[in-house]
Parts: C-alpha cells; structure tokens; sequence
C-alpha cells in the first residue's frame, strides 16, 4: 500500500492513539477505516434514502405516526438490552 502523510491536530492524534492502544488496532488501520467510511457516506445516504422513499409512497407501517410509535418501542427495546 503506498504511504500518505496524514496531518492530525493534537487532540485527535491523541484520541487515535488511546483507541489503537485499547483495540490494539494499528493507528493506520484506524485512519483507513475512518476514511473508508467518510467515502461511503454518501453511497450509504442515497441508500437510505431510497428506503425512506419507498416508505414514503407505499406506508407499509401505517404512515408516520405508526412509524414512530415503532421506532420509539424499538428504541427502548435496545437501550433495555445492555
């Protein structure tokens, strides 16, 4: 893989450095996922988007309000799993 120089400020170096530390995750392994994921972003909105879209026109969950009496009872399913 060819090497590139990567300025970071002191805060982030350090934050960076504390996860590889505790994930013994190598530092450029860290950058490259961040960065991989920073360049999916937009790929994984349009996906979302074309979900909301379909929901959107077809309300397969009742419309809005269903969806977020669905999305609320979900959410604190979750929070009560940890």
């Amino acid at each position: 893989m060819p090497g590139v120089s990567v300025h970071l400020d002191q805060k982030t170096l350090d934050v960076v450095k504390a996860k590889s530390k505790t994930s013994h995750i190598p530092v450029s392994q860290i950058i490259r996922k961040a960065i991989e994921e920073y360049l999916s972003f937009d790929e994984k909105k349009a996906a979302k988007q074309r979900v909301l879209d379909a929901l959107i026109k077809t309300k397969p969950l009742g419309g809005m309000k269903k969806w977020e009496e669905q999305h609320k009872e979900r959410t604190s399913a979750d929070a009560d799993r940890r």
